[in-house]
């Protein structure tokens, strides 16, 4: 049944539990990377029609995100999603017989670019079958990114009375996008703390590892367009 889903867990790059949700069990392989502050679930309808099409999909929660283990001493850089995303990539190969297709989402994106790219540089072969791009570039939008990080910051810490306020939040955020019917798809991506509180289902340290200086960003850069290359 290609609507259904089954959970597994794979080990990340430091020992580290990733939980996925695996829709399909034939035909070509294809991996779904969330954005940041995003979980799995931000990929169930794709999911769901590759499966359809005749594919397996693997959607999997990145480091720090939704049911996917809080790294305990805030390893949330790029090298650390890439770590991962390689780490995804050989398991899933080892598994089907063929290298998987990857589609990366805004930090999901980054982190497949990147994997791929130090995998061609230390002259491994490629990791992925086919690479797609969403909401990313390897040249990023930085106002775009400040705007949003601006968002997740506003209530990293404190979180929300209820999730029908996250939902006010989200709506204030995206004013022009048509409001849902149900509060379950939000509900997927809250966590209801021990005070009560509900707070986003990502550690708030990932935050911290966002680089604001130019330096920094220019040697990203560069080292995502030398992968895209690759």
């Amino acid at each position: 049944m290609t609507g259904v889903s089954r959970t597994e867990r794979f080990v990340g790059a430091q020992g580290n539990t990733l939980v996925g949700d695996v829709f399909g069990d034939r035909g070509p392989v294809v991996l779904l990377l969330h954005g940041g502050g995003q979980t799995r679930h931000a990929w169930q309808r794709t999911a769901r029609a590759i499966a359809g099409a005749g594919m397996t999909a693997y959607a999997v929660d990145q480091r720090g995100h939704g049911d996917s283990d809080w790294i305990e001493n805030g390893a949330y850089g790029f090298r650390d999603y890439a770590a991962d995303a390689q780490g995804l990539a050989d398991r899933l190969a080892e598994r089907h017989g063929v290298r998987p297709a990857v589609a990366g989402a805004s930090l999901g994106g980054v982190a497949a670019l990147m994997a791929e790219g130090e995998a061609s540089r230390s002259g491994r072969p490629a990791l992925f079958s086919a690479l797609v791009l969403v909401d990313i570039t390897p040249r990023v939008d930085y106002a775009g990114i400040a705007k949003v990080q601006g968002f997740m910051r506003a209530h990293a810490r404190e979180g929300f009375g209820s999730v029908a306020e996250a939902a006010e939040a989200v709506a204030a955020y995206l004013p022009h996008r048509p409001r849902p019917r149900s509060h379950e798809g939000l509900r997927k991506n809250l966590r209801l703390h021990s005070d009560g509180r509900w707070r986003w289902h990502w550690d708030p340290r990932f935050l911290d590892s966002r680089r604001p200086d130019q330096t920094y960003r220019e040697a990203r850069e560069a080292l995502l367009a030398d992968a895209a290359k690759s």
